[in-house]
């Protein structure tokens, strides 16, 4: 009988708006993989299952009620290797190929430099670095949150005003993430698979299913459910659609010379064959 190979740990590291709960709502449907969401969430860990705090709440030796309690989040941000640590014994007692959870800037209390080299100790760690070409993440955050939610709303017909010098604050916070997150893999040793949206996110569920599960070397399910998927909030593909004043908004990138710095990404994103 040959060696059962290493468990995956799937990391993606990336910001909000990037496509990451819609990828997460078709990997929730594969049998070989414990799919998660935002465990490290400030307010709410996404995705845990009773059998998941009962094991955190040993390895903390504390008894967590839930995963909206001040006291889980605050462990949980604080010591993010034993929460992974735990999540992979849970996934092993269950046979799974591996286990997928998403890292947004601010998630961890503890220094993400050494939160990644630990990570990279772990046989079968797969970071992956996903990005959405800067303006569209801005857009899509915006309109999203003044719609007071990040899914099931449909912002299509519902442009908004913008400024210049807030996106100007976003983004160097969003690069410096990325390029932060970068340096630590480097330092480790270890290259991630860099994704975007556009290549590798923006398909119907069966394609991406298919697609993810090439690059992560997880076993997809013959058959989803597509209505699991999450929709697109903004069908509109057009940025004059999108910001109401529109012109206004692009000058004021383009004074501050960010124009052309947000029509790409953070980080260049290699290509692949």
């Amino acid at each position: 009988m040959g060696l059962r190979p290493a468990m995956k740990t799937i990391c993606t590291f990336a910001i909000h708006r990037t496509g990451t709960n819609y990828v997460g709502s078709v990997l929730r449907q594969w049998p070989g993989l414990a799919a998660f969401g935002e465990v490290f969430h400030p307010a709410q860990a996404y995705g845990l299952k009773p059998a998941h705090l009962r094991a955190l709440s040993a390895a903390a030796g504390i008894e967590f009620a839930d995963t909206l309690s001040l006291p889980f989040t605050s462990w949980a941000r604080a010591n993010p290797l034993a929460v992974v640590d735990v999540l992979r014994r849970v996934a092993s007692r269950k046979d799974k190929q591996g286990v997928y959870f998403k890292v947004f800037v601010g998630h961890w209390t503890q220094r993400p430099e050494d939160v990644i080299a630990g990570l990279a100790r772990l046989p079968g760690f797969t970071p992956v670095v996903l990005q959405r070409r800067c303006i569209d993440v801005y857009v899509s955050y915006r309109k999203a949150e003044a719609a007071g939610s990040y899914k099931h709303v449909d912002t299509t017909d519902a442009p908004v005003r913008l400024d210049a010098g807030a996106y100007a604050h976003w983004a160097k916070n969003a690069r410096e993430w990325y390029q932060g997150v970068a340096r630590a893999l480097e330092r480790a040793g270890i290259a991630p698979l860099h994704m975007t949206y556009d290549r590798d996110v923006d398909k119907d569920p069966a394609a991406l299913a298919a697609h993810w599960s090439t690059l992560l070397g997880v076993d997809a399910p013959p058959q989803l459910d597509a209505a699991q998927a999450l929709a697109r909030q903004d069908r509109s593909d057009r940025l004059e659609q999108k910001v109401a004043n529109h012109e206004e908004f692009v000058a004021g990138l383009q004074q501050r010379g960010l124009w052309e710095e947000s029509q790409g990404y953070f980080l260049p994103a290699p290509s692949r064959a």
